[in-house]
């Protein structure tokens, strides 16, 4: 996308409101003098008179007709020539009292020069230089012969003299304000390229093309990001200077490519292009592709390039969330293989509006109105009889129903909403622990999930003993719960804080064991007290025996490291069997319990209690 040198146009434009402005004071002038000269008739010997009202009128409709001109859209050349007519009224003006020798109001004149001012054009400077001058000797001529004249041949010069000094200086100020007018555009346009093109392709950047996309844009049209394969090579090769040119010449490819397209440049080796609706997707990537790949020739160099592509279409999104839905298209096309296109489909772009929305209402979200806690049971692999829950938080969303925590915890996540949500969680579940053991059931455990970025804050440990002091539950009876993505996120933040937590004795769980990032070392470095085997690898290991030695090995390792281990997603009565067999201690799974609300879960308690 070319981006026209606009310092003309804002040199116009300045000019256009200063003809605006003109108008308008000239409009105020003759408004003014007309009621000046009303009541100067009024008190005068003679009195109001019809002629005195018409030349009032007539005074007035000029400068109303100056104000209209000023405010329309003539041109230039034009503009001046029809305003300078208000110029013809100075003689006008002056013909009722040239009996007395014009002896005050030859300062109209003055005041109409100080009003071109305003414009600072020579054509009106001109019109009024020449006509008050012209009037001026007509009534040094006449004042001879007249009957009241007291004037002496040094007033008329000295007021003559006064115009063209005026108009002398109206001249140099003209060609000052130009000048600076001029350059002030100048520097005004190159911080505006400096802002909206990019330096090496002489292309408009991302801004700039959001900005002209979302003045053109219509439904359907489709956004492509172009990034060239593997660019670094070539600057390695050739140099960044061969680099920069590469991308200037691909960029004009482009342009000259796709004349009715929208292309700028993106970031790094990469470019965007607004293409209308009437082109189909997958034909504009292979004449995009097609034209990208053509050598391009430097300083007798042969540079082969290749370019992926991701696409994603116009609908009601801002154009940042069409360029976002590409981004993650041209990932899904590097990943694929490089020198190819992905398109986004609707089905994506719904999803992304989905997560979009989701974002926004979590800040609005009301804790106790809109989230609650199931718990679901974990049974002893050999008595089947209830042991510890898990507390689980849902999102009861006033649009969309129950929003499964895969979806709206890496949001909070993101949004630090985290902090928030999951205290309250933990919150609920201990005034839940504690209340059951109020009505008299056995201890359970209460395992309750935590998040790396809850663990790596500084006052985590003293939020979690504050909650237990509160809710007056044992710490013995909380399990604090974490996935193999804590081994990535501040290792050492989240050793200090387990083990400080462990020595207040309360239990620490490792999800999803063997999915991940754990090691040896960190299973040894942690004080875990229990490992959950995720349900991937349980609902695999009947028809399998790699998962099997998979498991089997897992449990003998809890073992000899003093921990108990449970398996999750149990939905067979064959795999309950065969972990019993293996060894494991706890079973967690649908064929068991699902997830219950308090009340259901008091009932099962009960009726284990009664045998």
């Amino acid at each position: 996308m070319q981006r026209r040198s606009s310092n003309s146009l804002q040199y116009h434009r300045e000019i256009r409101a200063n003809y605006q402005l003109f108008g308008m004071i000239i409009f105020v002038l003759t408004s003014c003098g007309a009621m000046l000269y009303i009541v100067a008739s009024l008190f005068s010997r003679s009195g109001l008179g019809e002629e005195a009202l018409w030349r009032a009128f007539i005074i007035v409709f000029a400068g109303s007709l100056q104000y209209f001109i000023g405010k329309s859209s003539l041109s230039d050349r034009l503009k001046p020539h029809l305003m300078s007519s208000i110029f013809l009224l100075i003689p006008f003006i002056y013909y009722p009292f040239i009996n007395s020798g014009a002896q005050t109001v030859w300062a109209s004149s003055l005041l109409f020069i100080l009003a071109s001012l305003v414009v600072i054009n020579r054509t009106m400077l001109l019109y009024a230089t020449s006509i008050t001058t012209l009037s001026l000797l007509y009534i040094w001529y006449q004042t001879p012969t007249l009957e009241n004249a007291t004037m002496f041949a040094s007033d008329h010069i000295a007021r003559i003299g006064l115009i063209l000094i005026a108009t002398i200086i109206s001249l140099l100020i003209h060609n000052q304000y130009v000048t600076r007018l001029e350059r002030n555009i100048d520097y005004l346009a190159r911080l505006q390229e400096q802002a909206f093109t990019d330096p090496v392709t002489g292309l408009a950047n991302r801004s700039s093309f959001v900005i002209e996309v979302e003045k053109t844009k219509q439904e359907g049209d489709l956004i492509c990001l172009i990034d060239l394969d593997d660019f670094k090579t070539v600057n390695d090769a050739f140099g960044y200077r061969t680099g920069d040119r590469t991308l200037h010449i691909i960029g004009r490819r482009l342009m000259h490519r796709f004349p009715d397209c929208t292309i700028a440049k993106a970031s790094g080796s990469a470019f965007l292009m607004h293409a209308p609706r009437h082109h189909e997707a997958r034909t504009l990537c292979d004449d995009i592709l097609s034209s990208v790949s053509e050598r391009v020739q430097i300083d007798f160099k042969q540079i082969n390039v290749t370019a992926s592509i991701g696409v994603s279409f116009m609908h009601s999104e801002s154009t940042d969330h069409v360029i976002n839905d590409a981004e993650i298209a041209l990932f899904t096309a590097k990943s694929n293989r490089k020198n190819t296109y992905a398109i986004t489909d609707l089905a994506t772009q719904n999803d992304r509006k989905r997560a979009l929305q989701l974002t926004r209402d979590l800040y609005d979200a009301e804790l106790d109105r809109d989230f609650f806690v199931l718990f679901q049971p974990q049974v002893n692999a050999r008595t089947r009889r209830i042991t510890g829950v898990e507390a689980l938080i849902r999102w009861n969303h006033p649009e969309y129903g129950l929003v499964p925590p895969f979806e709206f915890i890496p949001l909070a996540e993101r949004t630090r909403f985290i902090e928030t949500l999951g205290g309250w969680v933990m919150r609920q579940a201990c005034l839940q622990g504690k209340s059951w053991l109020e009505q008299g059931k056995e201890p359970l455990t209460v395992s309750v999930n935590v998040s790396p970025w809850e663990l790596r804050q500084s006052d985590f440990t003293e939020r979690v003993l504050s909650i237990l002091k509160q809710t007056g539950f044992p710490a013995s009876l909380l399990e604090i719960e974490m996935t193999e993505h804590i081994f990535i996120e501040g290792t050492e933040q989240i050793i200090e804080t387990l083990n400080t937590l462990h020595l207040y004795g309360i239990r620490i769980a490792l999800d999803d064991f063997g999915t991940g990032f754990s090691s040896m070392q960190s299973l040894v470095e942690l004080p875990f007290d229990q490992l959950k085997i995720p349900k991937e690898i349980v609902q695999e290991a009947v028809h399998s025996e790699k998962k099997r030695s998979m498991i089997e090995t897992i449990i003998q390792l809890g073992k000899r490291l003093d921990m108990t281990i449970v398996a999750e997603g149990i939905e067979l009565e064959e795999e309950a069997i065969l972990l019993e067999r293996l060894g494991c201690h706890t079973l967690q799974g649908y064929l068991f319990h699902r997830p219950l609300q308090p009340r259901q879960l008091e009932h099962f308690l009960t009726r284990y209690r009664e045998g």
